[in-house]
């Protein structure tokens, strides 16, 4: 605590101490990190809005409520969703916060390609972030007509934008051409593994056929820890997951946890929810030529 807020202290030193904070999940750790988050005289408050996370979630969605108009800096907005977002319950704390007080459109799209690109979409979280649209949602029973669409007016040039839109999160998580993340599968020859109404029914419900290898392991610690990746070991004392959100390979003893399931692919559902039929469908064209040129 002393160190957290002595200014003497080097930044490093103090920003250790304020992430010290977060793991000691006590009333005075909450007290210290609850003041820090509101001084914005200093650059420590968004490191505590982060630990903050860790002791009450719902304090820290609270007072986020309160300082989102004040964060500028996207790199800062995304560091603090991901901390909300690997705690259980912290979405939807959010949105609670968030149905009351709209966060700026700028501030929900970053939230928005956080949980995108992690697989930690909340639709509860993303209803309340995203204005209202009357068009009709597009379901698996669209696929037919879908498809002929993709083959009679599909582009592909203008898929390939669609693709590359940072708020859709498909470049963080799939590589195309050698670029891209390596969440999912390479889609770099998806067009001649897939028909194409297959690649539609993929975006529609990314849970329907997961990929061999890319099963997601979710573990909810009985501290309100969540972690989701991709399971590298497991024995009798532990579980080692490749963790998605942290990009980082996590080590969770067998004892600290509640819950342990699997959740399917990480590639989230309501993506085509962000695209017009137009784009989803140049999206698709294009997907299904990747491989073929």
């Amino acid at each position: 605590v002393n160190a957290a807020g002595d200014s003497a202290q080097p930044l490093e030193v103090r920003l250790a101490a304020i992430e010290a904070l977060g793991s000691l999940k006590t009333p005075r750790s909450k007290e210290v990190l609850l003041a820090m988050s509101k001084d914005n005289s200093t650059d420590f408050e968004i490191p505590a809005l982060i630990a903050l996370t860790s002791v009450d979630v719902n304090a820290a969605a609270s007072f986020m409520g309160e300082a989102v108009h004040e964060i500028k800096d996207p790199q800062s907005c995304r560091a603090v969703f991901r901390s909300f977002l690997q705690r259980h319950g912290g979405a939807t704390a959010l949105a609670k916060v968030f149905a009351s007080k709209a966060p700026p459109p700028e501030i929900a799209a970053v939230a928005i390609q956080v949980m995108n690109e992690t697989g930690r979409r909340d639709e509860e979280l993303v209803r309340v972030l995203t204005p209202v649209e009357t068009t009709r949602k597009l379901s698996l029973a669209d696929v037919p007509q879908l498809v002929a669409e993709v083959r009679a007016s599909g582009n592909a040039v203008r898929g390939e934008q669609v693709l590359k839109r940072p708020e859709l999160g498909c470049l963080s998580c799939h590589a195309v051409k050698g670029q891209g993340g390596k969440i999912g599968p390479d889609l770099g020859a998806l067009g001649t593994a897939q028909p194409i109404d297959f690649i539609v029914g993929a975006i529609l419900d990314p849970q329907k056929e997961v990929k061999e290898g890319y099963m997601v392991t979710a573990v909810t610690t009985k501290d309100g820890d969540d972690f989701q990746g991709y399971a590298i070991r497991e024995d009798g004392r532990e579980i080692v997951l490749r963790d998605i959100l942290q990009n980082s390979t996590v080590t969770i003893e067998k004892s600290r946890i509640a819950q342990k399931r699997q959740t399917g692919s990480p590639m989230p559902s309501g993506l085509a929810d962000a695209m017009t039929r137009r784009e989803f469908v140049d999206l698709v064209k294009y997907l299904s030529e990747l491989g073929r040129q």
